[in-house]
């Protein structure tokens, strides 16, 4: 079972090294500074996004369920740990965005941020992951029985997370860029939607067999399949239009 653990983190490991190489070699002119702009925000927006949920989520649950049936306060919560994710991550970006030189990156420094963004995720859930491994292998935590079925999935889904990541992140960067505050709304309320499915899955559905899992994954897939066509729409685009004054802004 370990070596199952040891191949997907070592696989969602190279998912989030792999697209990092694969773009700044593509882009040669696009330094990885930028792309580690993008993991410090990301960092960033889960410190902050962890230092709410921790003291505040159990009682938002505990009202919830006192006061409303299980059939209403179930979606409720999900919908707001859901919303946590589009209040910290995509509210970061769009202050760093607004208030920062990084308003002037070019496109392509625009998606070595989205990148730097998700795919510091993906190392580091790879390399906690292969940590677990260790910790099985030296017996400080249990052995449990993992079938070699569920290995891909957390590979598969890491890589849809990087797609939506970067997606939502350029959504946000346009919306600042084209004074067109709707983008910043579709980013907020599409990585809510998305976090919403994840609460789901966690909280009531359950992942605790490979057919749950695959079936979450299947959801995952088609509820990310749009930031993989709207990030391949940014890519065919020419520049990024200038920074408009802060009077245009809403």
């Amino acid at each position: 079972m370990k070596y199952l653990i040891a191949v997907s983190g070592t696989g969602m490991l190279l998912v989030g090294i792999l697209f990092v190489v694969i773009f700044k070699k593509r882009k040669l002119t696009v330094s990885l500074r930028v792309v580690s702009y993008g993991a410090l925000a990301w960092f960033v927006a889960v410190m902050l996004k962890f230092a709410w949920a921790i003291p505040v989520n159990r009682h938002v649950q505990n009202l919830l369920n006192l006061y409303l049936l299980p059939e209403v306060a179930g979606p409720l919560f999900w919908i707001y740990v859901g919303l946590l994710t589009g209040i910290f991550e995509c509210g970061l970006i769009y202050l760093l965005f607004r208030f920062s030189r990084l308003k002037s990156l070019s496109l392509d420094e625009t998606y070595g941020f989205g990148y730097g963004f998700g795919c510091i995720e993906a190392i580091l859930l790879g390399l906690a992951q292969l940590l677990t491994c260790i910790a099985i292998a030296t017996g400080r935590i249990p052995t449990v029985g993992i079938s070699w079925l569920v290995v891909p999935a957390p590979i598969i889904e890491r890589i849809m997370t990087i797609f939506l990541h970067l997606f939502t992140t350029l959504l946000i960067i346009y919306s600042i860029k084209e004074s067109k505050p709707h983008l910043f709304w579709l980013s907020f309320f599409y990585k809510s939607f998305v976090d919403t499915i994840a609460a789901w899955a966690q909280l009531s559905y359950g992942i605790n067999t490979t057919a749950h899992l695959w079936t979450v994954e299947g959801i995952f897939l088609i509820a990310t399949l749009p930031s993989i066509l709207g990030a391949v729409y940014f890519l065919k685009r020419k520049r990024v239009p200038k920074a408009p004054q802060p009077s245009q802004i809403i």
